[in-house]
């Protein structure tokens, strides 16, 4: 949910600045291509390169920049480092320079509903959700797809009140 101060609508999961540096290494651990979001200063994803599994992202980012990684194909959530979102931490830095902070992506324990909705919405089109034989409920669940801009709010809600 976003706060309004004025005409603004502000975001409370949302980068602050840009002040302090700092290095990390997304590692794709997943077997789906991961695609990552970075959330702007208005409260805004937006997309970087996608990483396909087993693949690395190396990044210069900065300690107030969120980020959070999708399914590059369905939408559906991934996790970095166990988590629905990313806060980089302090860089750290050796004799040759910056050390690239290990950040790993893996894929949640989706519930056997979900990894069949997943599947249907693979290999069924929308439109013809309609025609199967499922009950009321899957097929409201069925058009509930993943929406990224939904879930940004729902977790600027709960980082908010957390």
């Amino acid at each position: 949910m976003a706060l309004v101060i004025g005409r603004q609508s502000i975001r409370a999961l949302r980068s602050l600045n840009s002040d302090e540096a700092t290095y990390v290494k997304f590692v794709n651990r997943s077997p789906r291509i991961a695609r990552p979001w970075w959330i702007n200063f208005d409260g805004i994803p937006q997309n970087y390169d996608d990483i396909p599994p087993g693949g690395t992202l190396h990044m210069r980012t900065y300690r107030t920049h969120p980020w959070i990684f999708r399914d590059a194909d369905t939408g559906d959530k991934l996790l970095i480092n166990k988590d629905e979102i990313y806060f980089p931490t302090a860089a750290q830095y050796d004799e040759d320079g910056p050390v690239y902070m290990l950040v790993c992506i893996i894929i949640p324990v989706y519930s056997l509903k979900d990894c069949c909705l997943q599947s249907i919405r693979k290999q069924v089109k929308s439109e013809d959700y309609a025609k199967l034989e499922l009950p009321k409920s899957l097929h409201a669940d069925l058009k509930n797809s993943p929406n990224l801009l939904r879930e940004v709010e729902n977790l600027s809600v709960k980082y908010r009140n957390s």
